[in-house]
């Protein structure tokens, strides 16, 4: 399953925050893989993609290798454009309005 991570920090951060997330992704937890992430262009944020069954590991995990980094929300996503097997889910939800 895919969800959306909202992480912040401190600007002079940055290039710290950065590094370390860099750095941290091959130790993520067994199964999780990043799919996107954009960075905000304040440089205070980003909204990562991850597929994964545990977010809240992923989230526990980068809050130890990455203390300066700060987790604001964890969204569950589903795929809509380009079509992928969430488009799926999507329409069974919105059949059953």
């Amino acid at each position: 399953m895919c969800f959306l991570i909202i992480h912040t920090w401190k600007k002079e951060d940055f290039k710290v925050v950065g590094r370390k997330v860099i750095e941290a992704m091959p130790g993520a937890p067994k199964g999780s893989n990043m799919i996107s992430s954009y960075v905000d262009s304040r440089l205070t944020g980003a909204w990562c993609i991850w597929d994964t069954e545990n977010p809240e590991e992923v989230k526990k995990y980068l809050a130890k290798v990455v203390p300066e980094m700060h987790t604001a929300d964890i969204i569950p996503i589903l795929q809509f454009v380009p079509p992928g097997t969430d488009s799926y889910k999507i329409m069974h939800t919105l059949a059953s309005l």
